[in-house]
């Protein structure tokens, strides 16, 4: 049974995308657990590439995971969903709008880690060169900046999450399973299940 939030359910594919939720959820506060030990210690290379790691990680992830996850949710249940009722709609409306911002967001850590990752090779070759302290703490300063910069987007990556999560399932999941048949969610089960296998 699947459970984020107040909802529990094993109705298909409601309780998939519940997964994901806390999937998602826990890969970017464990994200942001990783960028924070980095930021404490600061001047560590082997934690701040520790944070570069998980930070890739997280955006090859994102990239595709939470991009077939957006879609089952956008190209499967909210159609499913629209013409039900006003509120409804306007709840599918501010669904797709608040992806729009995930998705925003997603490039933003995305550009942050390009230049993070191109940052600390530079980093990884000073201090094969050089063994002045004066310059390694140098380099290790612009990591720190753009370490502070991934947990900035990580903190408003994750309070998006969060109410977008809890607002889908309090008021779409919940209705849905009052509004929709067995069969109806059968087909939805299987549209989701044709966009993860990339057939759609």
């Amino acid at each position: 049974m699947a459970t984020f939030g107040n909802l529990e359910t094993t109705v298909e594919p409601l309780a998939t995308l519940m997964r994901e939720h806390t999937e998602i959820h826990g890969l970017v506060t464990g994200a942001q657990e990783v960028v924070e030990a980095a930021l404490e210690a600061l001047g560590d290379t082997e934690l701040a590439g520790n944070a570069l790691r998980v930070m890739r990680d997280l955006d090859a992830y994102m990239a595709e995971n939470l991009v077939i996850h957006i879609a089952k949710e956008e190209d499967v249940l909210f159609p499913a969903l629209r013409g039900f009722a006003a509120a409804i709609d306007q709840v599918v409306d501010e669904m797709v709008e608040q992806h729009d911002e995930v998705r925003n967001r997603q490039a933003i850590l995305a550009r942050a880690l390009t230049a993070m990752s191109q940052t600390h090779d530079e980093v990884d070759a000073a201090r094969s060169q050089i063994t002045s302290a004066v310059n390694r703490a140098t380099a290790a300063g612009t990591s720190n900046e753009k370490l502070e910069e991934f947990l900035d987007g990580l903190k408003r990556l994750d309070w998006i999450l969060q109410g977008h999560f809890g607002d889908e399932e309090d008021d779409l999941f919940v209705p849905a399973l009052e509004l929709l048949s067995a069969e109806a969610f059968e087909e939805l089960a299987k549209q989701a299940a044709r966009i993860e296998a990339g057939l759609d």
